[in-house]
Order: C-alpha cells, then structure tokens, then sequence
C-alpha cells in the first residue's frame, strides 16, 4: 500500500547521534509510512546502525550512495519516495513521536500542500532547551509570514506536488540549501497548515554554519539568493513578495551574514560584495518595515550603520566582543 508519507534521512559522518534520531522515526504514531536513509557515503559506522534497524524495522529502507552532500542526499531520497507528502529530517536531530502523525492530519484535516510545526534548539553543551516558532506572526498571510520564517527543510512536511510539479530540489554542493526550495514552498503553496508544538530537537553541534570562517562557503548566500530571486521573478511573484523578499536579503546579508563575513579574513570583499547585492535590488531595504519588528535595537543599529566605511569600526567591535565571551 502506498505510504501516507516518506521520511527522508540523509546520513554522513554523524554515528553518535544517529540511533537516536532513527528511534525517533521508527515508533512515529504515525501508520503507513516510510523512512528512507541515504548514506552519502559515510566513512563512519553508519552503514552497519543502517542495516541493523533494516532488519528490525519494515518501514525503514536504506540507501548507500557515493559522496555528493547534503543536498545530492535529499534529492536521491525525492527519487525514490512514494508517499503522499514528503519530510525531511537530519539524521543528528531527533523529533517527537507524534511528529508525522499531527502534521499529517493537519494537511489532510485543511487541504494543505504544506505543513509548518515549532522547533527546539537543544544544546550539546548542557544550555538549556530554546524554543523557535516555526511560524512568524507578523503577517497573517502565512505565505508572505513563511518569508519571515525559519528556512528549514526539517521541520515541514511537502505535499509531494508541491515540488514535482515546480520543479523544486536542492542545490547540490551549496550551503544555505534550504532558501531556495522553502522560499518557493512559501510563496507557491495553495494553503499552508501550522502545528503549534516543538516538534523537532535541533542538536547545536560547534560545526555549525554561524561559527564558520570560510569564506568560500559563505559566498553560497549570493548564489542562493539570487537563485531565490530568479525564480520568483519567473514566476510572476516578484512584486507579490517584494517586501518580504527584501527583508529575507537584509536579514542574511546585512544582519546574520555580515557578522559571519567581519569574522573572516575577507571581511571587506564579502561585505561590500553583500552591501552591493542587497542595493542593487532594493535599494531602500533600510527602510523596510519588518526589520523594525523583528530586529533588536542593537542589530537595527547595525543594520542602519553598516556600510562599507565602516567595516574596520564594526570588525573590531565584533573581535572585541568576541574576546569578552
């Protein structure tokens, strides 16, 4: 019979964490459904934790494919998914049990192509749990409020057309891989659910994106907007999202990713590289009306003062902090 939904897990390198995410996955309360692991070649044990949970657990199916990241993971898994709706889950996160079958019910019970629930940060180091609203509350059009949302492919749920018939996949061997698929989902879904309840533990590991210094990989973000910003345009849904597409770029270019590029060593030519994207097309972003209810005074300032005369001023406010930590 064909499953309500497929769980897609791509596995690399993660050997510590992943039974935990995959017993998260194979007691869902959820029936009819498939979980598919995609070991992108890991040179780690995970092969063997893949196949031990094969032989114990019918709905999980294991994949082993060549190395090709993340996103190369995700789209083997699209390929050979038979559900109705489609999630996506990193295999060093873990999720409640409940998960798939609320999210599930939400899409059936409203007609949803989508489904958005909340999300946990939780920390290896011990800090405590944080919770993350896996829907912004500053528009009540939940299309335009997804723009000002966390990107995240895991804690959504994709009725299966939703990306098939608009041709959605992830860019292969780019980071910042979620922007250009849940953008789209965003601002072409018919109807979008919401599950108001932590449903993914998102494990803080020290190798994350915010704490990296290399420059090559954070030039991804240009890539990946500009792809974002084609698409909508092709479309026919520039203007419809202008303001939230313009807050999306000042928050990753200005904001976010500007305290990123001032920890390189390319500080200058990342940053006024992002400082001229960003004017080029919208060269009023300052004024942009979310930046002032979603920012704090601190990075409002930092966003109206960030130019690039000012780099050498910010970097060393930045080391400076840094060093107090």
């Amino acid at each position: 019979m064909k499953p309500k939904v497929s769980v897609i897990v791509p596995v690399y390198n993660v050997e510590k964490y992943l039974s935990k995410c995959l017993d998260s996955l194979v007691h869902q309360t959820l029936q009819d459904m498939e979980i598919l692991v995609i070991n992108d070649g890991s040179p780690d044990n995970a092969q063997a934790i893949i196949e031990e949970y094969e032989k114990n657990y019918p709905q999980l199916k294991g994949y082993l494919k060549k190395n090709g990241g993340l996103s190369d993971a995700r789209n083997y898994g699209m390929r050979y998914a038979q559900g109705d709706y489609i999630g996506f889950i990193d295999s060093d996160d873990y999720v409640e049990l409940d998960m798939f079958e609320k999210m599930y019910q939400t899409a059936v019970r409203e007609g949803c192509d989508l489904v958005v629930s909340d999300l946990v940060y939780t920390y290896e180091d011990g800090q405590p749990d944080s919770l993350m609203k896996g829907l912004s509350l500053l528009n009540e059009n939940r299309n335009k409020a997804g723009f000002l949302s966390p990107l995240f492919a895991w804690n959504k749920l994709y009725k299966r057309e939703l990306l098939e018939e608009n041709g959605l996949a992830y860019p292969v061997g780019l980071w910042y891989e979620d922007i250009p698929v849940s953008i789209p989902c965003f601002a072409l879904a018919k109807k979008i659910g919401y599950v108001e309840k932590a449903m993914v533990h998102y494990l803080q590991r020290s190798s994350s994106i915010m704490g990296t210094r290399n420059s090559k990989k954070l030039r991804d973000i240009f890539t990946e907007l500009e792809s974002t910003y084609s698409y909508l345009e092709s479309h026919g849904l520039l203007h419809t999202y202008k303001t939230e597409l313009e807050y999306l770029y000042a928050e990753h270019l200005m904001v976010y990713g500007a305290f990123r590029f001032l920890r390189t060593e390319e500080y200058r030519a990342l940053s006024r590289e992002a400082f001229q994207l960003i004017s080029k097309r919208f060269p009023n972003w300052r004024r942009n009306p979310y930046l002032k209810q979603r920012f704090s005074w601190k990075n409002r300032l930092f966003c109206m003062t960030f130019r690039p005369s000012t780099l050498t001023l910010w970097k060393a406010v930045l080391e400076r902090r840094d060093e107090s930590k």
